[in-house]
């Protein structure tokens, strides 16, 4: 039997929950509904599950969930100072060559 889980649009993005959900595509698949205010997501497992392991699933896609969009904010708080690593490293491979 499906689930629902609804996810703010103002917390989360569709993104993030995709991201997540391809981490749980081994137990099941996902029917994402992007709306203004929401996003509806329709779990329906791959296998007969008991109801006790699909909370423990959902529970588990949840804390994904979290985790992938803790990524992204880091990611982008990160983005300059990476970028900047990576052009000094790069500018010190002698790839560009003296003209």
């Amino acid at each position: 039997m499906p689930r629902t889980l609804v996810f703010s649009s103002e917390v989360y993005s569709v993104e993030t929950v995709k991201k997540a959900a391809y981490r749980f595509s081994d137990l099941f698949s996902i029917d994402i509904f992007p709306r203004a205010a929401e996003i509806e997501c329709v779990l329906t497992f791959a296998s007969e599950q008991s109801s006790d392991e699909q909370e423990r699933i959902v529970a588990a896609f949840k804390s994904e969930v979290l985790d992938q969009d803790l990524r992204a904010v880091v990611a982008k708080e990160t983005e300059a100072i990476r970028n900047a690593v990576l052009a000094h490293a790069l500018s010190k491979t002698g790839l560009q060559g003296s003209e």
